[in-house]
């Protein structure tokens, strides 16, 4: 087909609004068809286009499933948010035998390294979508594998202020008191030491974390639970304070993202919902999860989902997905055995890279 027989039969907008709806394994196929839709297809504003339909339509939206099969390999699968059923399974993107994690997910990029993360540990920018990657270069803050108190954690995040995507590496030596954190920008392909806030060393335990708006929220608990954040914009560090309701006699605390901001969860069978609201935790609602029985809080999928691991004596945990608008507990069929979950949207972002 040639290029001027295209624009004949389409003017670009109509083109543009038919190739958008459009999964990315399809479009990057389509770029094969003449040079202009390759073009097209290529350019940063057909791919932010693309993901900002995904992103605002809930179009292509995954539960991204790192797992471990019998002979050692760790494999990604995408499930269907809908079905729950693999639609997709793939290997580490350099086909390293080795065990791996997902440490985030943002706009069709997962960030993963070795799942124990050590100096030597490469750490790699995927997109599973249309199977194009970037390895970071190395850091310059290695851990000290002579202090057995030392931990290091990784996060991924997309700064929307800066369009950058960022990793976040965080060395902690608790037992020293001593804190590191390095900075990657994806623009700039290289690494920034960032100066600690002196009360961000101390010899807190590290809970979880979650990224929303290019902010970083560490949850840490040091005889009471604290949320330190970190802009990876303006790369500062603030404090946010938890609702003294929050203990821990009232069972695990876990922090996610729940419509655009963060959120704690709380609870077992009834599930105190905390929402960040103008600087400020409050509790919109307490979700009671009928008929649910012997059960663990995985966090929220989407802003109508919890995910909630069944667990029994004699075999694997099952996954349920518990509807916040219906009330109505749903078997995913996955099996929670080694697992780690994440969601993931479809998009074509590397591919002008």
């Amino acid at each position: 087909m040639k290029d001027s027989h295209t624009n004949n039969f389409l003017c670009e907008d109509i083109l543009i609004n038919i190739l958008a709806r459009l999964p990315a394994k399809s479009l990057v196929r389509f770029m094969c068809v003449c040079k202009s839709w390759s073009n097209l297809i290529g350019s940063s504003s057909f791919i932010t286009t693309h993901l900002n339909r995904n992103i605002k339509n809930h179009d292509h939206l995954y539960l991204i499933d790192c797992h471990y099969y019998r002979v050692g390999r760790a494999f990604i699968s995408l499930l269907s948010n809908d079905t729950f059923e693999q639609c997709l399974e793939l290997q580490h993107p350099s086909w390293t035998k080795e065990r791996f994690r997902v440490y985030g997910s943002s706009n069709g990029l997962v960030c993963i390294s070795d799942q124990n993360w050590s100096s030597t540990s490469s750490i790699c920018i995927w997109n599973p979508s249309i199977r194009k990657s970037i390895s970071l270069p190395k850091t310059s803050c290695i851990p000290d594998h002579s202090c057995l108190f030392s931990r290091s954690y990784l996060s991924f995040c997309f700064h929307p202020n800066h369009n950058d995507y960022k990793v976040v590496k965080m060395l902690h030596e608790w037992k020293k008191r001593s804190m590191e954190v390095e900075v990657y920008s994806l623009s700039t392909n290289s690494w920034k030491v960032i100066e600690i806030t002196p009360w961000f060393n101390s010899t807190w335990n590290f809970i979880g974390h979650e990224v929303c708006n290019g902010i970083v929220y560490w949850l840490i608990f040091e005889d009471y639970y604290r949320i330190m954040s970190f802009d990876t914009g303006s790369e500062k560090f603030d404090e946010l304070v938890v609702p003294d309701p929050i203990s821990p006699v009232d069972g695990d605390v876990i922090i996610q993202l729940y419509k655009e901001t963060i959120c704690l969860l709380q609870g077992n069978k009834d599930v105190d919902l905390w929402v960040l609201q103008e600087g400020s935790f409050q509790r919109p609602r307490t979700i009671f999860l009928l008929g649910a029985n012997n059960f663990r809080l995985i966090g929220l999928f989407t802003d109508n989902g919890l995910l909630v691991e069944e667990q029994s004596r004699f075999t694997d945990p099952k996954l349920h997905l518990f509807d916040l608008e219906s009330n109505q507990l749903k078997s995913t069929g996955i099996l929670m055995c080694d697992r780690e979950l994440h969601t993931y949207i479809e998009s074509l972002v590397l591919l002008d890279h």
